[in-house]
């Protein structure tokens, strides 16, 4: 089966090498090289050996290269936010500092716009696309573009895509999908409506489920509620008394909110009790 131009784009990419080198090797045009690529060229026998030979085994075996669709998402990903953004870069947004910026200062802004087109960086940018997919939209800005930076390259790495992922490249994968983005003044970050670490749902009939619908009350119930409400960690999993108290002693809770626990679980139980309870027949 002949080669595709997504397994000639990999192997060029896994090889570090761009497309002008890969050309030279070939004895054709990069432009030609990019049509073999997007599928717009039939990559015959002869040139696929040729590529084999000159590109023989990868120096990077393991980096991550988005397949055909995902890579030409990126691209379009990074054109969307550079029509929206003029002065994004592979950093962040342009700041008054960015002339004297290690990375960034002794290049144009023409060039640094440029880099979001590599190869690296369109890998990147495609894990933060599905990073972003990952994780829930909200209305509000919770998130940094910095911190969530950080939260899809750990992503990127536990499901086998870039381990890496600069700001810009979350930044435009973000204003690709639409996510709600706020600039900070003279700062190459943004924020984001991104929240990355929901409160866990507890499901209908639960202990949580229940608890959670009592935040509006004036008393120890509501107090505990409220307080579930704000606790990542509060087992919504469980209605079992004895992992409720454990948990509550294992965060040093007070006696009077063991007691308010105490309180909760048998006012549930109580609504349960009366939810399966026969109606009387008045017999």
């Amino acid at each position: 089966m002949a080669m595709t131009g997504d397994e000639l784009r990999a192997m060029r990419v896994r090889k570090r090498w761009t497309q002008s080198q890969l050309a030279t090797h070939l004895k054709v045009t990069p432009q030609y090289v990019g049509m073999m690529e997007r599928g717009e060229k039939d990559i015959q026998s002869h040139v696929e050996d040729a590529a084999r030979s000159a590109m023989g085994d990868s120096d990077h075996p393991d980096l991550y290269v988005p397949d055909g669709a995902l890579y030409r998402e990126a691209q379009q990903a990074v054109l969307t936010a550079l029509r929206q953004h003029p002065d994004l870069s592979l950093n962040g947004f342009r700041y008054n500092g960015f002339d004297k910026d290690p990375f960034e200062g002794a290049k144009s802004e023409h060039d640094s716009r440029a880099r979001l087109f590599s190869d690296d960086s369109l890998a990147q940018v495609a894990t933060a696309i599905r990073w972003i997919d990952s994780v829930k939209k909200i209305k509000t800005y919770k998130c940094g573009s910095y911190g969530a930076k950080h939260r899809a390259e750990k992503w990127g790495k536990e499901n086998g895509l870039a381990s890496y992922v600069a700001n810009g490249a979350l930044i435009a994968a973000a204003v690709h999908r639409k996510v709600g983005l706020r600039r900070e003044k003279n700062n190459p970050n943004a924020e984001l409506a991104l929240d990355p670490d929901p409160m866990p749902e507890p499901k209908s009939g639960t202990f949580a489920h229940w608890l959670h619908k009592q935040v509006k009350r004036n008393d120890p119930i509501g107090d505990l509620a409220r307080d579930a409400a704000q606790d990542r960690t509060f087992p919504v999993d469980t209605s079992s008394g004895p992992k409720l108290r454990s948990y509550m002693r294992s965060c040093w809770a007070i006696d009077a909110a063991i007691d308010a626990l105490e309180d909760a679980l048998t006012e549930w139980r109580g609504t349960k009790t009366r939810r399966v309870a026969k109606p009387s027949t008045g017999l």
